[in-house]
């Protein structure tokens, strides 16, 4: 049995504990303190998070710059991003890795419409110190373009992890990409689908947990999951569950176990439209497919396209983070236009509800990354965004 989700189906099903807390959305209950440092105001929506310049110290790289820690005060050249469209720039998350082994942090990126997936590397303590634009080198031409988002993770066990690029369009293959050597020694690309037999599909939204219970990570998207093989990741094929479908799923979706039932539920947001639900898992349905139940979160704020699942006020349970995604689609959306916002949700599991907590309004939003980290090493964890709104520290003050 498919679960096709709808707004309407969504009110339909969720719960009077849920619509309690909906309709006391708009209070301001006492939370987190934040500071907001704007570092840079651009297109540009991916942001990294490494110590580039190996003081010891984090730094945050968000496009076109990379900024020192502690203070993310001076901005520094990395590299050129090319504008398109209306208000876009050509890097749809970007993420801090180590390519060549030399002890430096690269940045690894792709783009929305460029089919290659490319690293910058790190030109090291002279180059930093002179402003050196990091060296451009393509690692792979997937040949694929309509990409929606990237992420950076270890899909086989192997330690290493696999570049996994998410698409909008349902018809494009759900492929990741390891990280090789040429036949010159240099860092290159494989790319492996994971749904090699028959039909591979993807679609916005993306996410990653044990939805089955057999201790593997899964893939969910869209148009369902797939469930990762017992062995041989990369070389087996992954089995589609056509289960549910999710439009404009957010980037990425967080598989957790909220009831405490053993069972994975969902977090998702609609990333271009208002809504944010969470999923419980229940038992299955007759033909084996998996069953959920629909509760709302919040449909207050729009585009929640990015979400961050961490322990952000240290009491050692996570929170859910997010945020809305300023000009997602250029001022089309609902509530596009609106100013950006950022909020932290803390979830009752006596009460199976979420309650909202303000980082920022009306100012900073969200891009494609949400960053979560203790920047500056007081024992908080820290966030940092980059969007169309620019980007911004959330400094916690607890």
């Amino acid at each position: 049995m498919k679960f096709r989700h709808a707004a309407l189906l969504t009110i339909a099903l969720s719960s009077p504990l849920t619509f309690a807390h909906a309709q006391n959305a708009n209070a301001k209950p006492a939370g987190l303190k934040f500071r907001v440092q704007q570092l840079h105001v651009d297109n540009n929506e991916g942001c990294a998070v490494a110590d580039y310049n190996k003081d010891g110290k984090l730094d945050i790289s968000a496009g076109e710059y990379w900024y020192a820690g502690p203070d993310f005060t001076e901005k520094k050249p990395l590299r050129r991003l090319l504008p398109f469209g209306k208000d876009y720039m050509t890097n749809n998350a970007e993420h801090a890795y180590d390519v060549d082994g030399d002890g430096w942090i690269d940045i690894v990126s792709g783009s929305f419409m460029d089919g290659e997936i490319s690293w910058f590397k790190n030109p090291g303590t002279e180059g930093l110190a002179n402003g050196t634009p990091w060296e451009k080198h393509v690692l792979i031409d997937t040949k694929l373009q309509q990409n929606e988002w990237t992420t950076f993770r270890d899909m086989d066990g192997d330690g290493i992890p696999e570049f996994v690029v998410n698409s909008w369009n349902d018809d494009n293959p759900m492929a990741c990409y390891k990280l090789i050597k040429n036949d010159k020694g240099e860092p290159a690309m494989q790319q492996w689908i994971i749904h090699p037999a028959g039909k591979s599909t993807n679609g916005h939204g993306l996410g990653f947990g044990d939805i089955n219970g057999d201790g593997l990570e899964d893939i969910i998207f869209k148009n369902g999951w797939y469930e990762r093989p017992a062995k041989d990741a990369t070389t087996q094929p992954w089995k589609l569950h056509n289960d549910f479908t999710f439009v404009h799923a957010s980037c990425p979706m967080q598989v957790v176990d909220l009831s405490g039932d053993g069972r994975a539920d969902i977090i998702w947001g609609d990333g271009h439209n208002y809504g944010l639900w969470w999923e419980e898992r229940r038992d299955d349905n007759k033909d084996g497919s998996t069953n959920w139940r629909t509760h709302l979160i919040d449909n207050k704020f729009s585009q929640p396209h990015s979400l961050e699942w961490e322990d952000i006020d240290g009491d050692g349970q996570p929170e859910l983070i997010t945020g809305r995604r300023v000009r997602g689609h250029s001022g089309n959306d609902p509530g596009d236009n609106d100013p950006g916002v950022i909020y932290y949700f803390k979830w009752n599991k006596e009460t199976k509800t979420f309650k909202r907590f303000t980082i920022a309004e009306g100012g900073p939003g969200i891009g494609l990354q949400i960053r979560v980290v203790d920047l500056n090493g007081d024992g908080k964890k820290d966030v940092v965004c980059a969007g169309k709104s620019g980007t911004h520290i959330l400094w916690n003050e607890g």
